[in-house]
């Protein structure tokens, strides 16, 4: 039985649809290779990268009124969001000066819970891990939850980012008694006051 083939002229045919062929494998090979290298390198810490920044604003709430500072910065070759906060209160009655609160706080990304975290460390003396639990309206909405405290009693905290245009978010805190529902403690109304480009990575 003869080939299809055999012919000068079928065997030219051949060759063209095997290297038609041939080409549309490359070309899809090569294009899984691109959408794969993209996937790749999405960078873990895209969800909160916009914060990167200093960002001046004002709290209230549990505690009274104050003045906010944030500073966000990329550290550590970029593996780390550092967040610095400077909260100065305004006296209450029967006090001399005007209360400070800081506090120093770490985005990165767990690969083994594949998971946003933010370990945050206070003045006060208290130490959070968030974990991120729900990310809506194209991540202009961020909630974190405590997985785990140190030195709160058991108490629970939930951090709600909601950005309300490209310069400006609104911040809250909301803590719950072990076992209890979560109740409003403080909100933040943020601006920002300056950009970082790139940040330290060292």
């Amino acid at each position: 039985m003869s080939s299809v083939c055999e012919s000068p002229v079928s065997a030219i045919g051949c060759w063209a649809m095997g290297a038609v062929a041939a080409a549309c494998l490359v070309l899809c090979l090569s294009f899984g290779d691109r959408v794969a290298a993209e996937e790749a390198s999405e960078d873990p810490l895209s969800p909160v990268l916009s914060l990167i920044g200093q960002w001046e604003g004002e709290g209230s709430g549990m505690g009274g009124d104050s003045v906010v500072e944030h500073d966000y910065e990329l550290v550590l070759r970029g593996n780390f969001l550092r967040l610095a906060t400077l909260s100065v209160f305004e006296p209450q009655e029967g006090e001399a000066s005007a209360e400070r609160h800081e506090d120093i706080g770490l985005f990165s990304y767990d690969p083994d819970g594949q998971a946003l975290k933010l370990r945050q460390f206070l003045s006060e003396g208290y130490v959070n891990t968030y974990v991120l639990t729900r990310a809506e309206r194209g991540g202009r909405l961020l909630v974190f939850e405590t997985e785990d405290t140190e030195g709160a009693g058991g108490m629970q905290a939930r951090l709600t980012y909601e950005f309300t245009g490209d310069d400006e978010y609104r911040l809250s805190l909301d803590l719950a008694s072990p076992g209890e529902e979560f109740f409003g403690c403080r909100s933040l109304r943020m601006k920002r006051s300056a950009a970082v480009g790139g940040g330290s990575e060292e």
